[in-house]
């Protein structure tokens, strides 16, 4: 089932019952037929009542009336007509098979059956489907019938057949007179009142329909039920919305209905209460109209760079955040997120060009277009799952990832000037917080690759962990700390990140099978040389982080009121210092508080420490705010929440009173002077000194890696900042069966750079493992090359079971003539050695590719014949108003489009692409008729390939000495005719009603 049109996922199946579409049935473009398996429900259904139907998570609930029901089949039949947004999305993205929400029901009271005597029963447009039940009921009463059916067109009418078995007269009326008796239903009534005068008449379809038949038979005093199920949202008798005064009394159709007697329904009421969602509902078909065009373009078209820059908004869409007066004073999540209007029309601003230079900055390889897709198409699941093939942390990342210096620095539009580039992390935030993804579970039917340690549960150690478990690992992350996420949780504050996002990304690697034990430090608990030896893990990743912090060593550090980043913030993050006394880790900060530093740890520093109460808080950075390495957005946040920003400053001395406390901090101005090596001015000393009062000093500069590991590892190359030395390609360390990477490696970075180096890992670890843990370091090349699902074949790649023995033919090309027709097959030979087609005895062939005119000309025409049938099938599919005989045509463009690729295949040819219209084709074939009937399509079809067997026989023997175009022919004509007699089974089977061999 698929929801293109919902930015809801569909349940996994088994959560919820799910109800499925046994039969589907196709009566116009706008009218089509579901027949539902609901046991329940038809258990209790009779003729009068409705149910209420959602398609799926978040989608509107729609009053649909019972128009048939079968006790022992146990189904109910509906007639829909697409008119709005679920209803359209019933026609064109749910079929036979496919399943849906709810479905509850039956509601409504049943319709009053008696034998009445003449009962007339009037069903215009869709309502004909709800008006059968009640004719057969009232028929099996005991009562003269007379049905008339109203409809706009000849094209539109159903059910005459069903209507004539039950009804004692029958009268069709179609508003243009194409069939039947042209007019409305109500003149039809009016002269069946004059003229026998009924005893009763039901009257169900549109409102003004309905009224205007109530106006009818009023003057002649005509009892007339009218059923209002239309008017219905809740349909169990909660809401209230479809009241209705009936007889100057309030009434509600959901439990006192759906039929009331018409003559004493006010229905000017009714009219203008229909009328009060009417601009709601034309902004939804016009919203769903050009998301239906955007799928067509994107998706079925496949168009790219479809929208001109001059069409889009300069700006992002802005990301709602709390007021910074009441941020500053709570751990509350400052940025709440986007919309879901919010996040659709910043999708709007991706033009999704040809090369989407945003995923070369993306150190994931996010398939960034084709989720933004996914966005404008509101399948927000289907983004989902395009970000989680290459990233598990899509709600964090969005959060926390510097999207403006990388995806974002390199988008296409963003070298406009005027356009600020898409909101990749925005959008990427909302897709992770939104969409609901499918069930994690471990992965099936991958081979065993062996027993992988990893280091770390910070963002390189989970991202391995993940990888690894679906390359076929058994996986055990190991965590020094009494909770997971590394540096995600101690150093990162809940307002950027909260802390349910954290635990439920963690909970899907759990959910797939990763395992996690806390409280374990490698290199203390564990070495690396146990975890390798006597605990009998095949490798190790080693994801420690940096966590050693870095000091200026000035005068003054040895203070109590001078904290490192990591310390200040982990009080805060995972101790609950911010909460003491109720908990017992305290945090004292004084009035004034200074941070040194102003990347996004300073940030975060600066952000904490206002929040906990410091009426001043300052920042102190030795360069610009140009050069400041935290996200723009950080900093900004930061002055609304009234920090104070001291650049061009840097720290010569922290100032202590006699009791060794904190007094003041002595500065000294600087200014910025040529480039260093990273492209930064460096910062100049003046030779100005001031001083700032402050009580506490937060030094944010970077950490250096933690030494643990280093120190007890004998031999783990290590450069001289302390981290571990890797091969930049594959993250393999200089000891066999260790690997390493994120910030033990490159130093203090950010999150998803570290999540790339746990994916790059994983693959070299999965390469290590898979080749047999023989050749160290893992090739780079080697690594790139490893793909997940078991073990694969040296030859051709393709996967193998087991250690079994096999046989791979990669290098053989199996192909078969028949001796008798000529006819060409693949593959192994077929059963007894025997052609499909006629049955003739079959011969090997080994043969290189044609390169004689004649032959090359052969192969053309071959082609061009292929590419004509692919052309009518695909064009005869999309017009076919019979869904049966659509897909059926779709399996024959798909196999003429087999046949292309064969003949590509066979003759090292690459095929052409483009074909004729569907009018031009029939036109050709000489068949007269509707391009959407069957025996029209069916007959074109086979004159077509007729056409092609004749064609290649005759010019079998104008190839003259050219053996090898004389036996293509032959081939050719062999292939043509065993598609001849296949559709002629199969229009055979459809003239008989059965199922097609297809």
């Amino acid at each position: 089932m698929r929801l293109s049109a919902s930015p809801f996922p569909p349940h996994c199946p088994g959560e919820v019952p799910m109800y499925p579409i046994i039969r589907r049935e196709a009566f116009s473009d706008t009218t089509f037929l579901w027949e539902v398996h609901a046991p329940d429900v038809a258990r209790s259904a009779k003729p009068g009542h409705f149910v209420m139907l959602r398609l799926y998570e978040g989608g509107e609930r729609i009053p649909l009336t019972v128009a048939d029901y079968d006790r022992d089949k146990g189904t109910i039949t509906m007639v829909i007509q697409s008119l709005g947004k679920t209803t359209k999305e019933m026609r064109d993205d749910y079929r036979e098979g496919d399943q849906f929400f709810d479905f509850v029901g039956p509601l409504g009271l049943p319709q009053h059956v008696s034998k009445a005597g003449h009962v007339v029963l009037v069903g215009g447009g869709l309502g004909v489907a709800p008006v059968f039940p009640q004719l057969r009921a009232f028929k099996e009463a005991g009562n003269r019938t007379t049905a008339i059916m109203g409809f706009r067109n000849r094209d539109l009418v159903f059910w005459e057949k069903k209507f004539s078995a039950w009804a004692d007269d029958l009268v069709i009326c179609t508003d243009d007179g194409s069939y039947g008796r042209p007019g409305l239903v109500t003149t039809a009534l009016a002269e069946i009142c004059e003229r026998d005068r009924p005893d009763l008449v039901v009257a169900i379809g549109p409102l003004p329909m309905m009224n205007a038949c109530v106006e009818t038979t009023r003057p002649f005093g005509v009892k007339t039920l009218v059923s209002l199920n239309t008017i219905m949202v809740d349909g169990t008798g909660m809401c209230g919305s479809c009241r209705v005064t009936v007889g100057g009394e309030v009434k509600f159709a959901c439990v006192d209905g759906p039929d009331f007697d018409g003559h004493l329904v006010d229905f000017k009421e009714l009219h203008a209460r229909q009328r009060r969602f009417k601009e709601q509902e034309s902004k939804a078909n016009a919203d769903f109209a050009h998301v239906c065009s955007l799928e067509q373009q994107l998706v079925v078209e496949g168009k790219r760079t479809y929208k001109k820059l001059s069409a889009l908004e300069p700006h992002q869409v802005p990301m709602p955040e709390r007021d910074p007066e009441e941020r500053a004073a709570n751990f509350k999540e400052v940025n709440l997120g986007y919309s879901m209007a919010d996040a659709f029309r910043e999708a709007e601003r991706c033009i999704q060009c040809h090369k989407p230079t945003c995923m070369i900055g993306c150190p994931v390889g996010i398939d960034i277009p084709r989720f933004i897709r996914n966005i404008l198409v509101r399948d927000v699941d289907a983004a989902l799952e395009t970000i989680y093939e290459s990233s598990i942390f899509p709600s964090i990342c969005g959060r926390v990832c510097p999207q403006e210096t990388q995806c974002e620095a390199l988008c296409v539009i963003a070298k406009n000037k005027k356009l600020e580039p898409v909101a990749i992390g925005r959008l990427e935030r909302f897709v992770g917080d939104l969409a609901r993804p499918s069930k994690a579970e471990p992965p099936k039917n991958v081979r065993r690759l062996g027993r992988v340690a990893v280091v770390g549960s910070g963002p390189a150690g989970l991202a391995a962990s993940a990888d690894l478990v679906r390359f076929g690992a058994e996986v055990t992350v190991y965590e020094a700390l009494h909770i997971l996420g590394g540096v995600l949780q101690y150093g990162i504050p809940a307002f950027r990140l909260p802390r349910d996002i954290i635990d439920r990304e963690i909970q899907r690697l759990k959910d797939i099978g990763v395992r996690f034990q806390t409280n374990k430090v490698i290199g203390k608990t564990f070495t690396i040389e146990q975890l390798t030896g006597e605990m009998g893990y095949d490798a190790v990743f080693v994801a420690a982080g940096a966590g050693a912090p870095a000091f200026l060593g000035i005068p003054g550090e040895f203070a109590g009121q001078v904290y490192s980043a990591n310390e200040f913030l982990t009080r805060v993050n995972l101790m609950g210092g911010d909460r003491f006394p109720y908990l017992d880790t305290p945090i004292g900060l004084g009035k004034s508080v200074v941070v040194i530093g102003a990347g996004n740890t300073a940030m975060d520093c600066l952000r904490v420490a206002r929040r906990l109460g410091a009426p001043l808080v300052r920042c102190v950075y030795r360069r610009t705010e140009a050069e400041a390495p935290a996200r723009v957005e950080e900093i900004r946040h930061a002055k609304e929440e009234g920090i104070e920003f001291h650049f061009l400053h840097s720290p010569t001395e922290i100032l202590v009173d006699d009791d060794g406390n904190v007094r003041g901090m002595k500065a000294e101005r600087m200014e910025l002077g040529e480039p260093d090596e990273r492209g930064r001015r460096k910062p100049v000393p003046t030779g100005q000194l001031v001083d700032l009062d402050c009580d506490t000093v937060i030094y944010a500069l970077g950490t250096k890696a933690n030494p643990i590991i280093g120190q007890a590892t004998p031999g783990l190359g290590l450069n001289k900042w302390g981290n571990i030395v890797v091969d930049d390609a594959t993250q393999c360390t200089n000891l066999p069966g260790v690997f390493a990477g994120g910030d033990i490696v490159t130093g203090g970075a950010t999150v998803i750079l570290a999540m790339g180096a746990g994916r790059q890992a994983a693959k070299a670890i999965a390469a290590w493992l898979d080749r047999g843990k023989n050749v160290w370091p893992v090739p780079a090349e080697v690594a790139q090359s490893f793909k997940p699902g078991g073990a694969t074949c040296p030859k051709c790649h393709q996967p193998v079971d087991g250690d079994e023995a096999y046989i791979c033919c990669a290098d053989s090309d199996l192909q078969w003539r028949c001796r008798g027709c000529g006819k060409v097959s693949e593959g192994f030979a077929f059963p007894h050695g025997r052609c499909p087609l006629c049955g003739g005895e079959l011969e090997r062939l080994e043969r290189a590719g044609v390169v004689e005119p004649a032959g090359i000309e052969a192969i053309r025409a071959a082609f061009e014949i292929e590419l004509g049938g692919k052309a009518f099938y695909r064009q005869a599919a999309a017009s076919a108003a019979d869904p049966a005989l659509a897909a059926l045509l779709g399996k024959l463009a798909e196999m003429e489009d087999e046949h292309m690729a064969t003949l590509a295949r066979r003759y090292h040819v690459t095929p052409p692409s483009a074909g004729p219209t569907l009018e031009r084709m029939v036109t050709l074939a000489g068949q007269e008729g509707r391009f959407d009937d069957p025996e029209t399509l069916f007959a074109a079809a086979i004159e077509f390939e007729r056409r092609a067997v004749a064609f290649f026989s005759g010019r079998k023997d104008d190839a003259g000495e050219e053996p090898a175009a004389r036996q293509l022919y032959r081939e050719l004509a062999a292939e043509e005719a065993e598609h001849v007699a296949m559709l002629e089974t199969e229009r055979a089977r459809w003239r008989s009603g059965k199922a097609g061999l297809l």
